[in-house]
């Protein structure tokens, strides 16, 4: 813990990764700096129309002895994390994420016009990705640090409806919850990871 310093308060848009790449390698915290194209394997997930949401939660269970009338102990008995948001573009290949579908492109020709076709359903195995989102705090001196959250498991889904009107003031947007894995390695990372950088290289 360090004394109070309002370049700590964190006011800052996500920006959301994703890697189809499982155990792809991280963002090098030495030379992707905040802003940077994370590199590799990763691909930025546009726009976003809603702030993007992070729940960490857990439940747990407490250990009661006969001769105390609080608990002596406490556990965790499960946890979960999950990301939630609404992309600006309505683009099938987004869709075909959050669906489990395949898009299928005509490239069209001449008096053929060009389109994606997205099939949808009847598929129950889910594809798992890597996902991680990048917030920046400004420093006193001008230095934008990044912070972000890394997730190395987790499937996505559409979170919602999808509203189409001509009298809303909104638009159509395409909500999104992702839903964290834990680790099939016990030795490996955790559930998510959250890097604050607290220097410049």
């Amino acid at each position: 813990m360090a004394d109070p310093s309002v370049f700590q308060i964190l006011k800052s848009n996500a920006v959301l990764w994703m890697n189809a790449t499982l155990g792809g390698a991280e963002p090098d915290v030495d030379t992707v700096l905040a802003g940077d194209a994370w590199g590799g394997t990763w691909v930025r997930m546009g726009a976003t129309q809603a702030p993007l949401t992070m729940l960490y939660e857990d439940e747990r269970t407490e250990i009661n002895v006969e001769e105390n009338l609080a608990p002596v102990f406490r556990y965790k008995t499960s946890e979960k994390m999950v990301l939630e948001t609404v992309l600006a573009e309505f683009d099938v290949d987004y869709l075909a994420l959050a669906t489990e579908g395949t898009v299928s492109v005509d490239a069209g020709a001449g008096a053929t016009i060009a389109y994606d076709e997205l099939p949808v359903g009847n598929r129950s195995l889910l594809t798992m990705y890597q996902f991680g989102f990048e917030g920046i705090q400004p420093q006193s001196d001008g230095a934008l640090w990044p912070v972000r959250v890394l997730i190395p498991r987790a499937t996505i889904k559409i979170g919602g409806e999808l509203s189409f009107s001509k009298r809303e003031d909104d638009y159509t947007g395409v909500p999104i919850t992702i839903e964290a894995l834990a680790p099939t390695d016990l030795a490996a990372d955790k559930l998510f990871k959250i890097q604050q950088m607290k220097s410049i290289a």
